[in-house]
């Protein structure tokens, strides 16, 4: 079987925690992508329930940046990974770029290719489907072979999708602009 097949056929579901598609530029609404994002005074919101605040104070020696949140006024601690600047991406920034995209699973092992072949359209072995990005980053799979699954841009210019919901996303797809 060639490893390049539909995503469902190459690891189980529960292996299934991410798809990443690259080319998005960081924006207003995405996700922090580097502890230098974290500044005193800026609004964010929580990757995993959308709890809203400000970011009061900073630890740098374990990257943390503490939030006072706005409906109850504790300060409680994130990694920036965990935070997104508050509001929505521009709709520019939600167009995914045209081309091959390589897929991982946890940083290494080969999960297939995704091929973005239009501003809303998708294949994925021999499949195809339709898609939109949320104003959120969050990735919603129409239909397809990706449909059942959870996705968002995630940092980097990334998208993540898992199968169960979770803010975790260790199945990532590139881009990769020597394919075609």
């Amino acid at each position: 079987m060639n490893r390049y097949n539909v995503l469902g056929r190459i690891f189980p579901i529960a292996a299934i925690l991410a798809v990443s598609l690259g080319a998005v530029a960081p924006a207003h609404g995405q996700q922090l992508q580097s502890f230098k994002d974290c500044v005193v005074g800026k609004r964010v919101s929580t990757n995993a329930d959308g709890r809203k605040g400000v970011i009061t104070r900073l630890d740098k020696a374990w990257s943390y940046c503490y939030v006072r949140f706005d409906d109850n006024g504790k300060e409680t601690s994130f990694l920036y990974s965990l935070l997104n600047a508050e509001g929505g991406l521009d709709p520019k920034d939600r167009q995914l770029e045209v081309g091959t995209y390589e897929c991982v699973t946890n940083g290494s092992a080969p999960a297939g290719r995704m091929k973005i072949t239009g501003a809303d359209t998708y294949s994925m072995g021999g499949a195809s489907g339709k898609f939109h990005v949320e104003a959120s980053g969050k990735i919603v799979f129409e239909s397809g072979p990706l449909n059942k699954y959870y996705s968002k841009l995630v940092s980097g210019g990334r998208i993540g999708l898992n199968a169960n919901g979770d803010t975790f996303y260790a199945t990532t797809c590139e881009l990769n602009r020597t394919l075609h």
